[in-house]
């Protein structure tokens, strides 16, 4: 198995390690670290989402309301000539 993780520093807490330890109880791992650079975080799309994330305003979405109730198409679509 092979996963990536994008963290900061500060990020590495307890938590993360006992995750990887659930993750990959009774394997060898191997932890490679090294910087990545500024100009690949803006395009990386798990940066932006959490860039998004911090920039919505949490009081204009209330908890019990569905944000996503009408975000999909019902229609039919468009006929398809075979």
């Amino acid at each position: 198995m092979y996963t990536l993780y994008k963290l900061n520093p500060a990020d590495l807490n307890e938590n993360f390690l006992q995750a990887l330890q659930l993750l990959f109880s009774g394997k060898t791992i191997e932890v490679s670290v090294r910087e990545v650079d500024a100009a690949n975080e803006s395009t990386d799309i798990w940066q932006a989402i959490q860039r998004f994330r911090q920039s919505m305003n949490q009081a204009d979405y209330p908890d019990n309301t569905d944000i996503f109730a009408n975000i999909r198409d019902h229609s039919a679509g468009r006929e398809v000539v075979l």
